[in-house]
């Protein structure tokens, strides 16, 4: 039941985006001809994961079945939708919140090289509150909501893009 759910939401946000006039720029052009991505969620649920497969898929670019007949893996590690209040009023009650939507995820090659590690994605939006207006605001969220989400993986996919599969590259300023 579940699993129909979720492919019944992917579809409907599939259709949606498409509806709206968003669209995918194109398939990464970096990876060489006839390559193919194999794209894996640390989540089995994960939205983010399904939505770039489906995108990627109808923008031509080859996915493999399974890891092993994979040229390239995008791995999602991580996917997170946090709210923090960013402001109060006279009374004490949250009128103005930050809502902020994050991705971590890495691409390898076959033979494992790490071609991008610990890269982050991250979305924010400021969402003012009235608690007059309790249903409307919380469905101005879950509006503001998709919308991120959408952002969030057109940014993982302009990320694929410049990838130079020919070297080794990290987005971690921490790493040697």
């Amino acid at each position: 039941m579940k699993n129909i759910m979720l492919r019944t939401l992917t579809l409907t946000l599939a259709v949606t985006i498409s509806a709206c006039g968003w669209h995918l720029r194109g398939a990464p052009k970096n990876f060489p001809p006839g390559s193919t991505l194999y794209i894996t969620s640390e989540d089995p649920r994960s939205d983010i994961a399904e939505t770039i497969t489906s995108l990627l898929q109808t923008s031509g670019l080859p996915l493999a079945e399974e890891p092993s007949q994979a040229d390239y893996l995008l791995t999602i590690h991580k996917e997170d939708e946090r709210k923090r209040t960013v402001s109060v009023d006279a009374k004490g009650r949250a009128s103005e919140y930050e809502l902020i939507t994050s991705a971590e995820y890495s691409v390898s090659d076959r033979s494992g090289r790490t071609l991008l590690t610990e890269a982050k994605a991250d979305v924010y939006r400021t969402l003012v509150w009235d608690d007059d207006e309790v249903v409307s605001k919380g469905e101005e969220e879950r509006l503001q909501r998709e919308e991120m989400r959408r952002e969030l993986i057109a940014r993982i996919i302009d990320r694929l893009r410049r990838i130079d599969v020919s070297t080794p590259v990290t987005d971690n300023p921490a790493a040697p």
